[in-house]
């Protein structure tokens, strides 16, 4: 018996049509562990669940629907694959309990590889804790578009060098921790306009710029081991003349470029099935046909329902008339049987330390100062820092979770009013100093646009910063002093106000 036909589970020998739920990794709703969902799971049987910030209101909830998880699904020598999509920054599931380090950007401007290393095995430490044992992470997609609504500063940067080497460095902290790591979105989604979330981007690079740009962190990716490879649900015509079939469902670009011309051996799991770009192709049942078809491994749906049943019926359907065989399927589960076996670990046992362990690996202070690091003047016109009181705000897009910058210039001593954004309530000029904050991740609406240019014109002197993506005020020429700091998370907010405000002493300030 070879090693890709030995049985998967304790259970003993089972059909190929019996282990196809294997090649999928499925969502949970909600945050309770019912006999009906530990049902569904084991009816299913997929290689394993992803978790998301919904399923993680605090730390204890998410280490009990973890080890559920892992007494439910897999064998003690092939761990169920418990996952999450912590990236940093914005695209956090932890956040809502732990702070977290801020986006990739901020973390490479900051400190470069050896700092993303650092907290990428710190992050992958206390992931273990909770009991997720592989994350979609570390993004490859170059930042190549500066108004890509999507990537942005989850990009480690906008030079394929810079990328690879924070690629590499995150990699190799997550699996010096025990965490699977898993590299995406191939073969790139860094020069895009669309999000895949609600659309079907588009590439339009020819071959020799994706080789030169896009491709190059992921040749360097498969060079050095990484275990997964994440493909996105993107056209690429340079790559597959096909303009109707993205990324997900192309045998040229999963199987002709990643497996025969990089010559990746690891597991392919394709990008959520239920995003636009993907859903788009065809009913779910169908895409995942095409997904194993073109060379995936594992299907990745974010919900429990409908797609996984769809998925599986189709499957089902397609062994038994032969457009699939057992031979491909059994290429999949061999993969992600070596994958389980060798890397998915198990967490330890719960408990207040742990907790306390876990929660203390990343301190609020250091991240202030990673945060600090990665801030950027980009434009030094009239209006100075420190700023002066009085303050006026303005802040655009601000999540109404974050604390106000007024608040936190405050807890630093100075006089700051948060001002609304109807421009009648404005006062006609200012006492010290105006501050705008744009916290959008491609471009501006024109409704906050028109807002944001409105106040600089009214008040000239005033700094701005441009948090999420430095390029969002680019054509505005009112803007004369300009701060980036490629995160909006509370780390990063604080880390400005102390910038801002005239003094540099730590303050004790709202999170």
């Amino acid at each position: 018996m070879s090693d890709m036909d030995r049985p998967l589970s304790p259970e003993g020998e089972r059909r190929v049509e019996d282990r196809l739920g294997e090649l999928m990794i499925v969502g949970f709703p909600g945050v309770e562990w019912t006999p009906e969902i530990e049902s569904e799971l084991r009816r299913i049987r997929p290689a394993g669940v992803i978790f998301f910030a919904l399923n993680f209101p605090d730390a204890g909830t998410a280490a009990r629907l973890c080890r559920a998880v892992h007494a439910t699904l897999g064998s003690p020598a092939e761990p169920p694959l418990v996952c999450a999509d912590e990236e940093g920054g914005m695209v956090s599931q932890i956040s809502s309990f732990w702070e977290v380090p801020p986006s990739a950007r901020a973390v490479a401007a900051s400190g470069g590889p050896p700092l993303v290393k650092d907290l990428a095995q710190r992050t992958a430490r206390r992931l273990l804790a909770l009991g997720v044992n592989l994350n979609f992470a570390p993004v490859l997609d170059i930042h190549s578009n500066p108004l890509n609504p999507v990537i942005g500063i989850r990009s480690f940067g906008t030079a394929a060098s810079q990328v690879t080497a924070c690629g590499r460095a995150a990699v190799e902290g997550m699996e010096a921790a025990g965490i699977i790591p898993v590299v995406k979105h191939f073969p790139g989604h860094g020069d895009t306009a669309l999000d895949s979330h609600v659309d079907l981007p588009r590439i339009e690079a020819d071959a020799g710029l994706l080789a030169l740009r896009e491709l190059r962190p992921f040749e360097a990716a498969v060079a050095w081991g990484a275990p997964v490879v994440m493909v996105a649900h993107i056209v690429v015509p340079a790559l597959d003349p096909d303009p109707a079939r993205p990324g997900t469902i192309s045998p040229p670009i999963v199987t002709g470029t990643l497996r025969e011309r990089m010559g990746f051996q690891g597991v392919v799991v394709t990008d959520a099935l239920e995003m636009a770009g993907a859903t788009s192709r065809g009913s779910y049942g169908e895409v995942a046909v095409r997904a194993i078809e073109a060379g995936c491994d594992l299907l990745l749906y974010s919900k429990l329902h409908p797609g996984p049943d769809e998925a599986l019926a189709a499957l089902q359907g397609a062994l038994r008339s032969g457009r699939l065989s057992e031979a491909r399927i059994l290429e999949s589960l061999g993969r992600l049987r070596r994958l389980r076996a060798g890397s998915a670990a198990r967490p330890r046992d719960w408990g207040l330390a742990l907790e306390r362990d876990a929660r203390d690996l990343i301190p609020h202070e250091e991240l202030e100062r990673v945060a600090d690091g990665a801030i950027r003047i980009l434009r030094q016109g009239a209006g100075g820092t420190p700023l002066r009181s009085p303050v006026d705000v303005l802040e655009i897009n601000r999540p109404s979770t974050r604390a106000g910058m007024a608040d936190l210039l405050r807890a630093h001593g100075m006089i700051a009013r948060e001002r609304e954004e109807d421009p009648a309530t404005w006062p006609r000029g200012i006492e010290g100093s105006a501050l705008l904050t744009v916290a959008v991740r491609g471009s501006a609406s024109p409704e906050q646009e028109a807002l944001g240019r409105a106040w600089l014109r009214r008040f000239p002197e005033t700094v701005t910063i441009a948090s999420l993506n430095p390029h969002a005020v680019d054509g505005w020429p009112e803007v004369r002093t300009l701060l980036a700091s490629f995160d909006n998370m509370p780390a990063t907010r604080r880390a400005l106000a102390r910038r801002l405000a005239p003094s540099v002493a730590l303050a004790k300030t709202p999170r």
